[in-house]
């Protein structure tokens, strides 16, 4: 068990966060079914604004609210819309769109104060056998070759722009193990597609939608960072500015993030002041996990991006 330096200055807790995050309370309206709108708790976060891969994974959890356990997520669709503060509620809007013996499609409004946050599709399945098909994993070391992701940051801390280090030096949910080199300040132009072995941190008991939304959670996790990879722009350059714009997700089985999962990222295209990038999880035994894309805005600016990421 890894255990966080005891000065770390950021307010994030993991363990507060995986009890608290997913604690939706109930909030009654009266156009609507009992159960469809829900409020997310304030976690206390240093960030600048919300996680994305958060609001994805409660609006996920939202969603499963309303639909039967033996229909699990399959896939998912989100369009971050406005950046959310961190020491503010959020709110959960689900309309139940349809609900048949093997499928059921929710969408879920996440605002905040009113203003909209994320707009997000989501759509169940019952389990189903059927013809199956799958791309090879890529060949990479195993995890316990490779360094630990928060050790590496914890040793470039004090080359981090001020804007990056509540997100990268707080205590992390999820361990990442880069599979090839890590630039830091490294604005070279680099190959489009990397690996990184990832778990959760501590053991996670829970069921296989809570799973599913862990999943959710940490699929955001350095996949448009890939994106800048062949652009000659490292994530940390400081007159960047940058945006996740939308987020999709499939899923293709059971998932358990206690276990090591390799997430393979690559970026096919870049352009409009926009990069996409995708990504494939994968178990251990090679079988796929999770097909993951995102497109996010990349601004090169002519002055140092200060107080926002």
């Amino acid at each position: 068990m890894r255990v966080a330096p005891a000065d770390n200055p950021y307010p994030d807790d993991p363990a507060q966060e995986r009890e608290r995050a997913f604690d939706l309370a109930e909030r009654a309206h009266p156009a609507e079914p009992a159960g469809d709108r829900f409020t997310a708790p304030v976690v206390p976060s240093g960030l600048l604004r919300l996680y994305g891969g958060m609001v994805v994974a409660q609006a996920l959890a939202a969603a499963q609210r309303t639909v039967p356990a033996d229909k699990p997520v399959h896939s998912l669709h989100a369009y971050f819309l406005k950046p959310g503060l961190t020491d503010r509620p959020l709110d959960f809007a689900v309309r139940r769109l349809t609900d048949g013996r093997s499928f059921a499609a929710r969408h879920v409004a996440a605002t905040q104060d009113a203003n909209p946050v994320v707009e997000m599709m989501a759509s169940f399945q019952v389990d189903e056998p059927g013809p199956a098909f799958a791309m090879p994993m890529p060949d990479v070391p195993p995890p316990d070759a490779l360094p630990v992701l928060e050790d590496l940051f914890r040793a470039h801390a004090d080359t981090l722009p001020l804007r990056h280090r509540p997100f990268w030096l707080r205590r992390q949910q999820v361990e990442w193990r880069p599979c090839e080199p890590f630039g830091f300040g490294d604005d070279s132009v680099r190959a489009p597609r990397r690996s990184f072995w990832f778990r959760m941190k501590e053991p996670l008991l829970a069921d296989q939608a809570r799973q599913r939304c862990w999943l959710a959670y940490a699929s955001d996790f350095h996949l448009f960072q890939t994106g800048l990879l062949p652009l000659g722009h490292g994530f940390d350059n400081d007159f960047l500015q940058t945006s996740s714009l939308d987020h999709a997700m499939w899923f293709h089985g059971d998932v358990d993030m206690n276990q090591w999962m390799l997430y393979a990222q690559e970026t096919p295209a870049a352009g409009g002041a926009r990069l996409y990038a995708r990504g494939t999880v994968f178990r251990a035994d090679g079988t796929p996990l999770a097909h993951v894309a995102q497109q996010g805005l990349v601004r090169v600016l002519d002055r140092v991006r200060e107080g926002k990421i």
